[in-house]
């Protein structure tokens, strides 16, 4: 009982010794909850109401004021700082220190006073401030069966990082001896995940060209308890729920052992040092230096000539820099940082290994091409085919197999090729200038191996335009399970679409006037000829105009959401004849060209490498007109690679109606018939 009475009154003590900082939390949370909920709710009544929405904009700001507030995240994550440094702040000092230990408690129960009267120091305030914000949202219309329960996972999660953060800063004061170390210690603990990440990532893409890494977002926020905090915060998901729920807690349980460890073993003595236990001072010093050292180099050798030989110079020079400055921080001796130390040495030949061995490529990243027999299947992603089209916004919002290199194919020896090709062409072009590179046409490849041994790679090559690469492309291509997946229509039935538009040579955009069942009929039957195309008829046939497909969807807007209409072009190729027989009898026809009487003049040009034209051409003749009208077509969404487009001359149309303009921008497609023409241009 004895015990107990100490207990209680230790945590009583030490909620009236740090009131102040309680008083300034409570401040804080007033305005991140209640006064910030109520600016948004007078926001959200004068929005327009959608009778067909589940919630209106009063319920979705109240909603997003408990479950989605960014204020409350800072709030909460600077109470735990500061109740973290607060608490054990008395380690910085040689009296306060004597005098806590000197009390008739275990170290454990000193820990578990702080813990406890930190958490209820935090906790009463916030829970006041949430009811106090929950009775406005009420009282303001807000309500919805959503509340409660987002509320209540509100104040979990934030109740676990609020720990965590503490845990965190606690861990931090174990570790040093003065509050500037401490909150250095605190800013190293939250983000060397992130440190590590990014020098990794720095050094993949600084040294290898084929190297291309696929992953989710979401692993991303665990490198950071910040990161993950912030990811729950702006993420309703479950899933993402329940990975950072157990994420937070099996941090918070790691940090709590060692804080409690620690503080254990940690020397009355170790005030005013910078390090509180002395061995750990060359560790703390290596950990530290090498990734910083790398990224510094790095950074500075962007730009230069030579990168190598800077690279080299800029990490010895930052590593040896930096190794002083962590000698002087924990001496305060300038002699002493400038001796030479067992751990700058260490630094040096980490720094020398991870350098030399990126720079020879010893795992062999560049030249990775595994034995067929290992693969499980493979997948590939053509940035000039998938790059130019347009998608639905279905595709967008699930992030579609295209986007994620995830067409998986069980068939994969034409892929397999062109892996052969890239590393290949690679091995042979790696020392060429990149603007040099064997001055071919290029293609960029995605490609990704799925091993039988569950893991999967992804590389990247630029291969040259041969008849060899465009053979196995068409191949991939013409294959129903991976071009059906790669199509803008996979991603948006008929249902989905809202309008459908007509847009011609002069940009005008027409909707047509259909019924429902008229607009599902066309749209089907576009699907059917956009799908049943070919590679090579996708290279090789003109772009006429396009249908224009208008979708109704929802998009965030602070705390609300509100609809909008999103559009996507789908190109009408001159082979589609179905779709153009439709569009005539619905009166918008697809002409194969524009009528040459209404072209005064045709211009072709040519640019130099400066941007400046180059060379010049007008054509008046009507049976010039009239023929390089014929193999005019419109570039976008038309495919980069296998492209008869010439891409070097300019054409701009003069019409005989001089308050005319062309809508975008055309081209023409080259079939060799104008080649009398284009020789006067000198181009082949």
């Amino acid at each position: 009982m004895t015990s107990k009475n100490y207990l209680c009154k230790g945590i009583r003590d030490h909620i009236h010794r740090h009131m102040f900082l309680t008083i300034l939390v409570s401040l804080a949370l007033l305005v991140a909850l209640p006064i910030h909920c109520i600016t948004e709710l007078d926001v959200a009544k004068g929005m327009v109401q959608i009778p067909e929405d589940s919630l209106n904009s009063v319920q979705e700001a109240f909603l997003g004021c408990l479950s989605s507030n960014s204020w409350v995240m800072v709030v909460v994550a600077g109470a735990a700082i500061l109740y973290g440094l607060a608490s054990f702040f008395y380690l910085y000092s040689g009296e306060k220190t004597d005098f806590y230990h000197s009390l008739p408690w275990k170290r454990e129960v000193l820990f578990l006073v702080s813990l406890v009267s930190s958490l209820v120091s935090f906790l009463v305030p916030y829970l006041i401030a949430t009811g106090i914000t929950y009775l406005i949202g009420i009282f303001n219309g807000g309500n919805s069966t959503k509340v409660l329960p987002a509320m209540a996972i509100a104040i979990g999660v934030n109740v676990l990082y609020f720990l965590v953060f503490y845990a965190a800063a606690v861990l931090a004061v174990m570790l040093t001896g003065n509050l500037f170390t401490g909150v250095l210690g605190f800013a190293g603990i939250m983000s060397y995940g992130i440190i590590i990440k990014t020098a990794y990532s720095s050094l993949n893409s600084h040294f290898f060209d084929t190297l291309s890494v696929y992953s989710s977002g979401m692993q991303e926020n665990f490198l950071s308890p910040f990161l993950a905090y912030r990811m729950m915060i702006y993420t309703g998901e479950e899933k993402i729920l329940q990975y950072g729920v157990l994420y937070g807690a099996i941090v918070l349980v790691v940090l709590l052992a060692l804080d409690l460890w620690l503080y254990k073993i940690r020397p009355s003595e170790s005030y005013h040092k910078s390090i509180a236990f002395p061995k750990l001072e060359p560790v703390i010093k290596v950990v530290c230096v090498i990734p910083i050292a790398l990224l510094a180099a790095l950074f500075f050798s962007l730009g230069m000539r030579n990168h190598f030989v800077w690279l080299v110079a800029g990490t010895i020079v930052v590593a040896l820099v930096l190794s002083a400055a962590f000698d002087f921080l924990y001496s305060l001796d300038i002699k002493s940082c400038i001796r030479p130390k067992i751990s700058t040495g260490v630094i040096l030949a980490v720094l020398a290994l991870v350098i030399m061995g990126y720079r020879m490529d010893i795992t062999g990243v560049d030249s990775f091409l595994p034995d067929k027999g290992k693969v499980q299947a493979m997948s590939v992603k053509f940035n000039s085919i998938s790059e130019r089209m347009a998608y639905p916004v279905n595709f967008y919002e699930k992030m579609g197999a295209v986007n994620n290199n995830q067409i998986w194919m069980k068939d994969f020896d034409a892929i397999y090729a062109l892996a052969q090709i890239g590393v290949e062409y690679y091995a042979d072009n790696k020392n060429e200038e990149a603007d040099a590179f064997g001055l071919d046409t290029l293609v960029n490849v995605d490609l990704a191996y799925e091993m039988k041994s569950g893991k999967k790679v992804y590389r990247s090559y630029y291969l040259p335009e041969t008849e060899e690469v465009l053979a196995n492309i068409q191949k991939i291509y013409d294959n129903w399970e991976y071009r059906e997946k790669i199509m803008p229509t996979y991603y948006a039935d008929a249902e989905d679409i809202e309008f459908l538009y007509v847009t011609d040579a002069l940009g005008r955009r027409m909707q047509l006037d259909v019924q429902r069942n008229e607009l599902e009929i066309l749209y089907k039957t576009y699907k059917n000829e956009l799908e049943g195309m070919t590679f090579e008829e996708a290279a090789g046939e003109r772009i006429l105009g396009y249908l224009v497909a208008e979708q109704m969807e929802r998009g965030n807007y602070g705390n609300t959401k509100q609809d909008y209409m999103f559009s996507w072009d789908l190109p009408i190729y001159e082979g589609f004849s179905e779709t153009r027989a439709m569009l005539t009898e619905l009166g918008n026809p697809i002409e194969d060209q524009i009528p040459a009487e209404e072209v005064l003049q045709i211009r072709l040009t040519t640019m130099d490498e400066m941007g400046n034209t180059a060379q010049e051409m007008i054509l008046e003749k009507p049976e010039e007109i009239q023929r390089v009208l014929e193999h005019m077509t419109y570039e976008y969404c038309h495919y980069g690679v296998g492209s008869k487009i010439l891409y070097d001359i300019n054409v701009e149309i003069i019409w005989t109606d001089r308050f005319k303009e062309t809508g975008q921008t055309m081209y023409l497609l080259d079939d060799g018939s104008l080649d009398d023409i284009l020789q006067k241009l000198n181009i082949d």
